[in-house]
């Protein structure tokens, strides 16, 4: 597809593929375990380390979780090429729910120490790193070109209203009335029911059947990136959320909580249901009709969020923290929606997985650096402070890719 070149038209309803159908349920009931995890393990580093240990401890559990997606994220766009999906969607799957299950033995015996946390966040961030390329890149096997916005938008939709809004809001309650085991035993029978889901996709041929190295065909997606300005340009935007704004939001959000409105624990859930709410509604609108000038709307949307952070990082009043987050997600909605969209419009199905590792990569290995940046700013000038410089930088830094990247010329 060329710069100036429009969507092929057609029917856009992805639901009368019967595997897409199953593929979202399957995504959703895992996200919904994924979301309980957003709250249920920060409080449980709450409960074991110094007050003024929380936003390092927390950011260095996060740091380690994407780390080993930095390393094998390249190979999971590989096998996500070379193995059959629901099988690879079910491995990495069941593995999640295992880990899952380890915290709920932590839990349930009361263990006191905090390193158990790092080795179980490596695990998961392992996982992440084949599960991620397999079930973003398998969507364009299921559904036709027309439908595949809305799919992505739909699949969107579901994973967040699951994993950022159903899922922390459940998890804060459930962890706050039951307590944090009643939470994790939640958590790990979500994941292993979405496991099973997983099983009921259809049967898709690898793309690449003939048994090449891994190294021959990951520089073959390799050379394939580096070709496409349109797809490096996309790919370099990927990095901005995680540089710029999930940082912000995942390692200082308890702190808001606790240290800013000083509210009990079941508003982390809450105000991350917030957040994932303005998304969902923003996601489902954007199914209604045709968007003109994507690029555009994707390069802006990150300059469209810094000032709204802004107020999230300056608010002390509860109802203004959740005006800010409702906000946030109309942007953060474009974002995650368009950016898929046109990567997988750009490329050629032989060697999607690859690319979709490759876009994997790029929010897995921007995240260590957001975090980091955060725990280090908030250890020492605090979670409002930290997030409004964060968010300067991040718009700063958006007007100048705006300029600089092609993106804004697709349609």
């Amino acid at each position: 597809m060329t710069d100036a070149a429009a969507p092929e038209t057609g029917p856009r309803n992805p639901f009368v593929s019967r595997d897409y159908r199953a593929w979202l349920t399957a995504s959703v009931v895992t996200a919904l375990g994924v979301g309980i995890q957003i709250v249920t393990v920060p409080l449980f580093i709450r409960d074991r380390v110094e007050p003024d240990e929380r936003a390092a401890v927390i950011a260095g559990a996060l740091i380690i979780q994407t780390l080993p997606g930095v390393f094998l994220t390249l190979l999971g766009g590989v096998v996500a090429d070379r193995v059959e999906p629901r099988l690879l969607l079910f491995r990495a799957t069941a593995v999640a729910a295992t880990v899952s299950a380890v915290y709920v033995v932590l839990s349930a015996a009361e263990v006191a120490i905090v390193w158990p946390v790092f080795a179980l966040s490596a695990g998961v961030g392992a996982v992440a790193a084949f599960e991620q390329p397999a079930r973003q890149g398998v969507l364009p096997q299921m559904v036709t070109r027309p439908q595949l916005q809305n799919a992505v938008i739909l699949g969107n939709v579901g994973f967040l209203a699951a994993g950022q809004f159903a899922g922390p809001a459940l998890g804060g309650f459930v962890g706050g009335d039951a307590g944090l085991t009643a939470a994790f035993a939640l958590e790990t029978g979500l994941l292993a029911l979405g496991a099973v889901l997983f099983l009921t996709l259809g049967h898709y041929e690898p793309r690449v059947p003939e048994r090449h190295d891994v190294r021959t065909e990951l520089l073959e997606g390799l050379r394939y990136v580096r070709r496409s300005r349109n797809i490096v340009g996309l790919l370099i935007l990927a990095a901005m959320p995680g540089i710029f704004y999930a940082g912000p939001l995942t390692v200082n959000m308890l702190l808001v909580v606790e240290d800013v409105l000083m509210l009990e624990d079941r508003w982390v859930g809450i105000l991350f249901g917030t957040f994932g709410a303005g998304m969902i509604v923003s996601s489902a609108l954007m199914t209604l009709r045709p968007l003109p000038r994507r690029g555009l709307l994707l390069a802006l949307s990150p300059i469209a969020g810094a000032p709204l952070l802004v107020l999230f990082g300056l608010s002390e009043t509860p109802w203004l923290t959740v005006a800010a987050l409702l906000a946030i997600g109309p942007p953060a909605a474009i974002f995650t929606n368009l950016s898929l969209a046109l990567l997988q419009e750009q490329t050629d199905e032989a060697v999607m997985g690859r690319v979709m590792g490759v876009y994997s990569l790029m929010f897995v290995a921007s995240a260590p650096i957001g975090y980091a940046q955060t725990g280090l700013v908030t250890s020492l000038v605090g979670p409002q402070a930290s997030i409004v410089a964060s968010a300067a930088a991040g718009g700063i830094a958006g007007i100048a890719l705006l300029i600089w990247l092609p993106v804004r010329k697709l349609r």
